[in-house]
């Protein structure tokens, strides 16, 4: 069937639309504008398109808990993706099979996910990508009592993402939030492995990571929310039409920067806890007592704070 400009016009709408709403945590709602968009598709030649419709379907019911309907969306997008040779979105697609199975605790099928994808990020030379695998890897093995390779596998990824730091141009949040991570989990390794002097050390690192991206994150969510509610003021008072866009625009932010923060807070409880384990295990109830109260302190901020808009 030939594509009418209507088509395609109205399925950037719903693709760019459905991308802010998922990006807002408003997953219910992303879900139905991804499957009129993918209606849309099918009236439109182009596997491209269709894949990136169908991968987004696969992320959406991942972050709802469908993940059988995520891994049948994500299992179309691959064959998608495997026929137009897009090889680095088949890499992504096999890491967010991975994440998957990984949240349905079914490891063996996640390590292999993540291998393929390893294996393909090295072919095509992307060392993010290979550094966050790496660390997906890891966590695996962690999970699995291979604390030797997860150790390994943490100590490579550390290393990617020290030296990409280095560099002005990339991104530091993605290498801050990897580095953590795979600081995290060299200390988990550690802690499995009953060395707790080392693993202190090296959770402690990652919560400092984790604790500085949580406080900019909380910091960014205050400034938002006091520029919403200063816009609302004035909108109320002159009822300019531009005004209430740039009121809506702004709650937009707000709630991207709310599900940001969310993930910071518990990326920082997650290590927290863990640090808590290993005072306890080194016999220091006072100070495990402490990170215990921290962690249900920034439990409690996430859980009042974390109330997404909706217009």
């Amino acid at each position: 069937m030939k594509s009418h400009p209507n088509h395609q016009n109205e399925l950037k709408y719903l693709y760019q639309k459905g991308d802010r709403l998922y990006s807002l945590g408003e997953l219910e709602t992303a879900l139905k504008i991804f499957q009129k968009a993918l209606e849309i598709t099918k009236l439109i030649n182009s596997p491209e398109q269709r894949l990136d419709i169908v991968y987004r379907l696969g992320l959406v019911h991942c972050r709802i808990g469908e993940y059988i309907n995520a891994l049948n969306y994500l299992k179309l997008a691959l064959k998608i993706a495997q026929k137009i040779g897009d090889e680095g979105k088949i890499a992504a697609i096999y890491n967010e099979q991975g994440e998957t199975y990984y949240l349905l605790k079914e490891y063996a099928n996640a390590f292999q996910c993540y291998s393929k994808a390893l294996t393909i990020f090295q072919k095509l030379k992307d060392i993010v990508g290979i550094g966050k695998t790496i660390n997906y890897i890891s966590t695996i093995y962690n999970l699995t009592g291979l604390s030797a390779q997860a150790l390994e596998y943490s100590r490579q990824s550390l290393n990617i993402f020290q030296k990409l730091d280095q560099f002005a141009k990339i991104d530091k949040f993605t290498t801050k939030i990897n580095e953590a991570t795979a600081l995290h989990n060299m200390g988990e390794s550690y802690f499995i492995l009953g060395r707790n002097r080392q693993a202190q050390a090296f959770l402690e690192l990652a919560l400092d990571i984790r604790q500085e991206l949580w406080e900019n994150s909380l910091e960014r969510l205050e400034l938002m929310g006091d520029n919403v509610a200063k816009l609302e003021k004035k909108q109320n008072h002159d009822h300019m039409y531009p005004q209430k866009m740039a009121t809506y625009d702004y709650k937009e932010k707000d709630g991207f920067h709310r599900s940001i923060f969310a993930q910071y807070g518990q990326d920082l409880i997650q290590t927290m806890s863990l640090v808590e384990k290993v005072y306890k295990d080194l016999g220091k109830e006072q100070q495990a007592n402490n990170y215990h109260q921290q962690a249900v302190e920034i439990h409690r901020k996430v859980n009042s704070d974390f109330s997404l808009v909706t217009n």
